[in-house]
């Protein structure tokens, strides 16, 4: 498929490849086996767009979608989508009308809605089906274990309410050397013990994440909740020393950043680069110049640290990173031009640069790293 870029009034563009998101999700399909898969896609699907992605995974058959917020639960419908959609945060402030008229499903932490999702229930003369979410250590939403028998005892005083899942959220699957997961899941399987001791069983429970998946964690579960390995990423694996790493399919980041040179200048060595002089050449250089910065999402901490690649070479990016340009060193790229095209993150010929190396740099996590590109930014949709 060729791109619009020549119709880009600012070259800078995401492109995301919807075949790769499809085959990404063939291999979850595989590894999730009997299991069905939820598609997280809150954060408009970690920064690659929900819409688009999401329809693209319907006509996958997935079964379900996660999202943050209603609002976020609201554009899926808006575009057509069926599937069942959690609101994986729960319910704010949003008025629980939109739980019936939007068919969505709420996650419960306590018992302090109870009382208002039955009374909007008794009052349309619909139930409000939702799932429990208990807390097993990751410490932020979910009902304590010393709780559920109180939870259940009130859940069952009120009329309208439906309780058709059970689930937690991980803290750290990836890491197969502490022992936090194991504990999690040894708490989590109480509290599904619990239920089913007050003959309570939910139709949907579910534990595994992206990770836990990728590593074969086993939980009593019939849904698996997914969303780094749709968009090719998970948090990278600690084994114990010496011990090899899980043999795991092979995911495709399906997001590629990128901008174009727009501005070529020689400078002498010496010279002052970009706000503060951040920068001063050590030689004489040449430097290009590309629309895009920290406004679009390429961090203001990769100034003198990051990299593009332009002709399939690393360039470094220098001097401070502003809000909509940046510079880069290309003395040694030989043929480099105006309007020659650069990859900020993604692959290019044999170089890539991964949302992992970019998080490891700035010490925070590659999601951080997708979801921070721009709405200013287009996403083009390559099938």
């Amino acid at each position: 498929m060729i791109l619009p870029t020549d119709k880009l009034l600012r070259p800078t563009w995401v492109e995301i490849s919807l075949s790769k998101v499809r085959r990404n999700f063939q291999r979850i399909r595989e590894l999730a086996g009997a299991r069905k898969v939820m598609a997280v896609v809150k954060a408009d699907a970690y920064g690659h767009g929900a819409v688009p992605v999401s329809k693209c995974l319907a006509e996958c058959g997935v079964d379900w979608f996660g999202v943050a917020t209603v609002e976020e639960a609201l554009e899926l419908r808006a575009a057509g989508i069926q599937q069942p959609i959690l609101l994986l945060g729960g319910l704010y402030m949003s008025d629980p009308a939109h739980l019936i008229e939007y068919r969505l499903t709420p996650s419960i932490s306590s018992t302090m809605r109870l009382d208002t999702y039955a009374e909007c229930a008794r009052r349309y003369g619909q139930p409000i089906e939702f799932h429990l979410k208990v807390d097993s250590g990751l410490g932020r939403l979910g009902l304590p274990l010393d709780r559920v028998a109180a939870f259940v005892g009130h859940y069952r005083e009120l009329q309208g309410l439906q309780m058709k899942g059970l689930f937690t959220h991980l803290a750290s699957a990836e890491d197969l050397v502490a022992s936090q997961t194991d504990e999690q899941g040894a708490r989590f399987a109480a509290a599904l013990a619990q239920l089913r001791g007050l003959q309570v069983e939910p139709e949907w429970i579910h534990v595994s994440n992206s990770a836990a998946l990728l590593t074969g964690r086993k939980f009593p579960e019939n849904l698996v909740r997914i969303g780094a390995l749709l968009y090719g990423y998970c948090m990278p694996l600690v084994v114990p020393p010496g011990q090899a790493l899980p043999q795991v399919p092979d995911f495709e980041p399906v997001l590629t950043f990128k901008s174009r040179i727009v501005y070529m200048k020689d400078v002498p060595s010496g010279t002052p680069l970009g706000y503060s002089a951040a920068f001063y050449a050590r030689r004489p250089s040449r430097i290009a110049t590309v629309p895009v910065g920290y406004a679009d999402g390429l961090s203001h901490a990769l100034s003198n640290r990051g990299y593009a690649i332009v002709r399939g070479r690393r360039a470094r990016i220098v001097g401070s990173i502003s809000m909509d340009l940046s510079l880069l060193d290309v003395t040694d790229i030989a043929g480099t031009n105006i309007g020659d095209e650069v990859v900020l993150l993604g692959q290019a010929d044999h170089s890539s640069i991964t949302a992992v190396e970019i998080a490891q740099l700035l010490d925070t996590v590659p999601y951080e790293i997708l979801c921070s590109i721009g709405k200013r930014v287009p996403r083009l949709y390559v099938d």
